[in-house]
C-alpha cells in the first residue's frame, strides 16, 4: 500500500471517528452544564417541615394528618457558630422591659422527646415529637411556644411553632404535644432541641428550656427525609434530576481513549502493511 493510501485511509478513520464522537461530547456537555445549573449545594437549602401541635391528653395524630400539614419554609441551617444558651432573656433584659416576664412567672416543667419514623433503619430520624408542661404562678394564661434546632451545638435554627393554647397554674393536663416531620435541609445528625415559650397577647417572651435542663433535649439522632430514604443511601445534591460523576475536562476526555487506542492500532497495522 502506498504512503498516499495509507494517510487517505488514516485520514477517513479519524473522520468517521470524530464524528461518531462528536454528538456524544455535545450531548455530555449539554446535560452537564444543565446539571449543574440546576443542582443547589446543600448549604444553601432553605430548611422545610410540616409541624401540628396538640394536647398531650389528645389522641396522637395519624401520619396521613401529618403529611396533610403544610410544609413550612425557614431559612438555611446554620450548622457553625456560637450559640447562647439564653439569647432571648438577655435581649429582653436588656430593654428593661418590666413585666412579670422576669419574675419567673412562668417556666417549664418537664419535657420528652420521641423518635418515632426511620426509613431507612440508620439511627436517624426525619419524624419526631416533643412533649413538654409550661406552669405559671397565674390561674391561667394563653400562650404559643417556638422551637429551635441546633446542629451539632451550632446555632440556634428555628423549626416550628405550637398554634396558641391556655395554660392552668401547674397542672399537669394542660402539657402540650409537638410532632414534626423534617422533609429537607437537614443532613444526618446530632441536634438539640430548645422550647421559648411566648405570651399569646403580646408576644413577650416567657420562658426558655432547652438541653442543659433536661437531657432528652439533647443530641437528638434527626435528618431529613431526604435522606431517610430506602433507597438513598450516598451524599448528595437537593433538586435536580440529573446525577453527574466527575466535573472538570478530564471527565470528557476519558471518552476519547478508546477512539484513541483504534486510531493507533488501525494507523499501525497499516504502515506494518505498507
Amino acid at each position: 500500500m502506498s504512503p498516499n493510501t495509507t494517510a487517505c485511509t488514516t485520514s477517513a478513520v479519524i473522520t468517521k471517528s470524530i464524528r461518531i464522537a462528536l454528538p456524544v461530547l455535545i450531548t455530555l456537555i449539554f446535560t452537564s452544564s444543565v446539571a449543574h445549573s440546576s443542582t443547589t449545594p446543600e448549604d444553601e437549602i432553605p430548611t422545610r417541615s410540616r409541624t401540628i401541635s396538640y394536647a398531650s391528653s389528645n389522641l396522637p395524630v395519624t401520619s396521613e394528618q401529618l403529611k396533610l400539614t403544610k410544609s413550612d419554609t425557614n431559612p438555611v441551617l446554620v450548622k457553625s457558630g456560637f450559640r447562647t444558651e439564653a439569647a432571648l432573656s438577655e435581649k429582653h433584659a436588656s430593654q428593661n422591659i418590666d413585666s412579670y416576664n422576669f419574675t419567673n412567672d412562668f417556666s417549664i416543667y418537664d419535657a420528652s422527646s420521641t423518635l418515632i419514623t426511620d426509613l431507612d433503619y440508620d439511627g436517624f430520624y426525619h419524624h419526631f415529637k416533643i412533649n413538654f408542661d409550661a406552669d405559671t404562678v397565674y390561674n391561667s394564661a394563653y400562650v404559643y411556644a417556638r422551637l429551635y434546632l441546633s446542629y451539632e451545638g451550632g446555632p440556634w435554627n428555628y423549626y416550628a411553632r405550637s398554634g396558641a393554647y391556655f395554660i392552668y397554674g401547674d397542672s399537669t393536663t394542660d402539657s402540650i404535644v409537638i410532632e414534626t416531620e423534617l422533609t429537607t435541609g437537614y443532613p444526618p445528625g446530632y441536634y438539640d432541641v430548645r422550647i421559648e415559650l411566648y405570651d399569646a397577647n403580646n408576644h413577650e417572651w416567657l420562658s426558655s428550656y432547652g438541653p442543659h435542663d433536661n437531657f432528652s433535649l439533647s443530641a437528638l439522632p434527626l435528618e431529613d427525609d431526604y435522606y431517610d430514604s430506602e433507597y438513598t443511601d450516598t451524599p448528595h445534591y437537593i433538586g435536580t434530576e440529573f446525577v453527574v460523576v466527575g466535573s472538570g475536562a478530564i471527565s470528557y476526555w476519558i471518552f476519547f481513549i478508546p477512539i484513541s487506542v483504534i486510531l493507533i492500532r488501525r494507523f499501525g497495522r497499516q504502515k506494518v502493511r505498507s
